[in-house]
């Protein structure tokens, strides 16, 4: 059986976008017709003139509900630009577009009318006194600041001496109050970011990481998270080293990865796992070619398993130097697995046993491609959005459930792959896969949920490692950008993903593709499309926590945050044992526009506490369904009949 990768999540930094001008092609608008090349349409209820960047383009959109058309807009590539909607009696619409190689965007907009009541929009950026721009005007104002603004959508750039611009676009509905967050990136800096493993693939809190130079001098430290994270302040660009350290009974573990690469403007992820260090050897050899000649910079990779479980955690990598030499220290003592791969060649793996305190040697030869099939890209590609609780029970003596599993979004994402398995959901694998540390949050989500995609494909061999080098993962938001390359995976076996990011809204559809890097260092094509659609999160408003409440009486309501779901169900659970399996008491059937149920079911135990909570999906069959919203999980006590 093929091993499985568990793999880490990428921390994400925001589009980096920047503004540019234009003026009106008097070319005919063309029917989108998919050919790969960027196009963008306009649609509008009513239809509207077309600006960019503060200037009239002579276009006007067509009318939501018709084909996409095609408007020749001067776009310039990688540049931002001020889309604005106008029409007479209604508000003007406002948000960024950008144009990329290839995708299509498709925007739709419903003005609103200029009777309908103002909003409220608070803007906060990370770090704060950032200067706010407001649909291109200069509001006066800085980070944080409250802006009454007119009910549509609104184009934000916040601007911060030394540091790179934030763009979003916002909705603000009528009379209500939205809230945007915009961190800041560091200008001719970058990030590194990541999460510690043990062996048996749980992510220790407050482990001790820490950076150094090659040469082992330490720039900075710093602590993980409750859920294993990491993240240093902002480092100039360089290779670094990252190291881990954890304190347990019975001694201290520690990890590192080398090379580790700091481009500025780009975030950086790793991950670690960490080893007893008195269980710990070393692994050095040379990579070479059939004529004995050394190969250098060949990628030379250990694979770490979890302990007594079937799938891979990471894998340590490193580089061979001009003689073909690598080392790799700090590796656990027992029979590992090391393959070498560089482009232009055959990967070739071996196994090489460790022993403490010891070095073992190896050499690996690399046999030149001959003529490779044409591969075609990945297939069976899974866009899953989820948006989950990040905290789980809080009980009456202010303690929280210690088990590190039944916390938070571990919790509850692990909750839901198991009930996806039970509905034989064809993705559910993706889920369990993601669901062993805690991630970042999303900043359009209200405090107390975040959202995320886990994504997953079928590689184009059944063998990965001995035809290709990784996979590129690109990301299209089809009102706003074609396709973007969003991360690169440097790992073939690696068939699943997460992305997190800052920019993920609730009501906004993400579309996935997915490319494979051959072992010549050419991409395939990208694969079919997969796309998710973010639920808004749900509250829970009755019976509320712990309520005594008799069978008979037994009623649940609930409310979404800023949207809606097409679909819910309600579940009630005999305990947190249960809860976490997905194997409920009772469970209504697909729910749809009502936002409350009553208990139907089987007689219940007297004096029983019970667990309850609301699952929002966007298709009435879980199998069917790629979007996901849970509540929180309560409690409510059975008495009277």
């Amino acid at each position: 059986m093929r091993r499985l990768f568990l793999p880490f999540a990428v921390a994400l930094m925001l589009l980096q976008l920047g503004c540019g001008g234009g003026g009106p092609k008097q070319e005919k608008p063309k029917p989108i017709d998919g050919s790969g090349a960027f196009s963008i349409a306009i649609q509008s209820t009513p239809i509207a003139e077309i600006w960019l960047d503060g200037r009239q383009t002579g276009f006007r959109s067509t009318l939501l509900g018709t084909s996409p058309i095609s408007q020749p807009l001067p776009l310039t590539e990688t540049k931002p630009h001020l889309l604005t909607l106008k029409a007479e009696g209604f508000h003007d619409w406002h948000q960024w577009v950008e144009k990329t190689s290839d995708g299509a965007v498709t925007v739709q907009a419903r003005l609103q009318p200029k009777n309908a009541q103002n909003g409220v929009l608070i803007v906060s950026s990370e770090p704060s006194g950032a200067k706010i721009f407001l649909d291109g005007n200069d509001t006066g104002k800085t980070t944080p600041a409250t802006l009454v603004v007119s009910p549509s959508s609104h184009a934000i750039k916040v601007e911060l001496t030394g540091f790179l611009p934030g763009y979003e676009s916002v909705f603000v509905p009528s009379g209500e109050q939205v809230e945007v967050h915009i961190p800041l990136q560091p200008q001719n800096t970058g990030v590194i970011s990541g999460v510690v493993y043990d062996r048996f693939g749980a992510t220790p809190a407050h482990a001790l990481v820490k950076l150094q130079t090659l040469k082992g001098d330490i720039v900075a430290t710093t602590r993980s998270s409750a859920y294993g994270l990491f993240q240093f302040p902002p480092l100039s660009p360089g290779t670094y080293t990252v190291a881990a350290e954890i304190i347990v009974e019975g001694g201290r573990e520690v990890g590192q990865v080398e090379n580790v690469t700091v481009e500025a403007g780009k975030r950086t992820f790793v991950s670690l796992v960490v080893f007893p260090e008195d269980l710990l050897g070393a692994i050095e050899g040379v990579v070479k070619s059939p004529d004995k000649k050394p190969i250098p910079k060949a990628q030379v990779a250990v694979f770490y398993y979890a302990a007594e479980l079937d799938f891979i955690l990471t894998s340590r990598r490193t580089l061979t130097d001009d003689q073909g030499r690598f080392r790799i220290d700090n590796v656990p003592a027992a029979t590992q697995v090391i393959i070498a791969r560089k482009e232009g060649y055959q990967a070739t793996q071996t196994q090489v046993i460790v022993r403490q305190g010891e070095r073992s040697s190896v050499e690996l030869v690399l046999q030149p491609l001959g003529n490779l099939p044409t591969l075609q890209p990945p297939t069976q590609v899974y866009a899953i959005a989820y948006t989950v609780p990040t905290e789980f029970w809080q009980g009456d003596d202010g303690s929280k459930i210690a088990s590190a599993v039944k916390r938070g979004a571990g919790f509850y994402r692990q909750f839901l792959a198991n009930l996806l398995s039970r509905y034989n959901h064809p993705s559910a694998k993706i889920l369990k896969q993601l669901s062993s540390s805690e991630r970042t949050l999303s900043r359009f989500f209200p405090v107390g949920f975040m959202g995320s995609v886990g994504i997953g494909w079928q590689p184009p061999l059944s063998i990965p490692s001995q035809g290709l080098l990784g996979y590129r993962i690109y990301r299209s938001v089809p009102n706003s950008t074609g396709w973007k390359l969003r991360f690169v995976i440097d790992e073939p076996e690696q068939t699943t993903a997460e992305d997190v990011a800052f920019d993920f809204t609730p009501g906004q559809t993400y579309r996935y593709a997915v490319s494979a890097i051959t072992l010549e260092g050419k991409e395939t094509s990208k694969s079919e499309p997969a796309q998710a659609t973010f639920l808004p999160p749900i509250r829970l408003l009755e019976p509320p926590e712990k309520a005594e409440v008799a069978q008979s009486q037994l009623q649940f309501r609930w409310t979404p945050v800023g949207g809606s779901s097409p679909f819910y169900f309600v579940q009630l659970y005999r305990d947190l044992e249960t809860l976490l399996l997905g194997d409920f008491v009772w469970s209504t059937d697909a729910i749809s526009g009502t936002t409350q149920a009553v208990y139907d079911g089987q007689p219940l135990l007297k004096g029983k506490t019970y667990w309850w909570l609301v699952v929002g999906t966007d298709h009435r069959d879980w199998r069917n369904a790629t979007s996901f919203t849970l509540s929180v999980a309560r409690q409510v006590v059975i008495v009277g009949n």
